[in-house]
């Protein structure tokens, strides 16, 4: 059975046998930063943008990134090639490193490893024929951040299941903000819009932006549930699932149910774009 490798503190081991800490301030107090990556033909996609958030989120909780980032692509690049996937997922993970008096941690002494998984696809209907999703009241502490507070995303997970659903998308106070592991866009009368406060900033809805922009009117801006139900189209974009057009929200049909146009089109250009591999 072929082994699968990671990365810890410098080297590249294989996961049986990387072992961190039990008193690593991640697992005492859920203290660290995460950072989910995705390749194509062998290249990891906008390096440089998740390089810049990972340091953004450990400057937010006063971590110290003992790397540079040519040496972080270095040791990516090597993990790549040490697993041999056709196509890879990436987890970069940070922590504080070991507790001191169980709450506090040394700065200078942190955990950092990356995990190399198999990228497995979504089922092809769903690009074709739409996604749906369920909503759930909840915004991220630190929501500007990539941390590795997932308690309310594991949390829903059964719900999700149950009602068939491809993410929960979290609201509050009557605001849209993101989904558990993407971000949300609408359309409505062509025009293309997405939520720009108490959410995290991603790279593929960065793309998604960057190609927008080229063809419609695009408004980053406070998004309500009552815009979100009566849209024209909506989408999710994601490193793990790039752009998927969403259909139904709450068993609530979307502009009839049908995958909308300029979903279509943003779906062929972000293919497009991932393929020449100029980024």
């Amino acid at each position: 059975m072929k082994k699968n490798y990671c990365y810890l503190n410098g080297k590249i081991l294989p996961v049986q046998d990387a072992k961190i800490s039990v008193y690593d301030i991640g697992l005492l107090r859920g203290y660290g930063i995460y950072e989910g990556i995705t390749t194509y033909n062998g290249k990891p996609f906008r390096l440089n943008d998740h390089l810049t958030r990972f340091r953004s989120s450990a400057k937010a909780l006063d971590l110290s990134i003992p790397f540079s980032d040519v040496e972080i692509e270095q040791a990516i690049l090597a993990l790549l090639d040490k697993n041999g996937f056709d196509r890879t997922n990436l987890r970069m993970i940070m922590t504080g490193g070991d507790t001191i008096s169980g709450i506090e941690y040394d700065t200078s002494k942190p955990t950092l490893y990356i995990l190399a998984e198999k990228y497995t696809p979504l089922p092809s209907e769903l690009y074709t024929s739409g996604a749906s999703l369920i909503t759930h009241e909840h915004q991220r502490a630190l929501p500007e951040y990539k941390t590795i507070n997932y308690i309310t995303a594991v949390q829903v997970q059964k719900e999700r299941k149950a009602k068939g659903s491809i993410e929960v998308l979290f609201v509050s106070n009557g605001q849209v903000l993101e989904a558990a592991t993407s971000n949300i866009f609408i359309v409505k009368d062509g025009v293309v819009i997405t939520p720009k406060r108490n959410m995290l900033l991603g790279i593929t809805r960065k793309v998604a932006i960057e190609l927008a922009q080229k063809k419609y009117t695009v408004i980053e801006r406070e998004v309500t549930t009552a815009e979100l139900f009566s849209a024209d189209e909506v989408f999710l974009t994601a490193s793990y699932k790039e752009i998927v057009p969403i259909v139904s929200i709450d068993d609530k049909k979307i502009a009839g149910g049908k995958v909308g146009k300029v979903t279509q089109v943003l779906m062929r250009d972000f293919q497009e774009y991932t393929e020449k591999g100029i980024w």
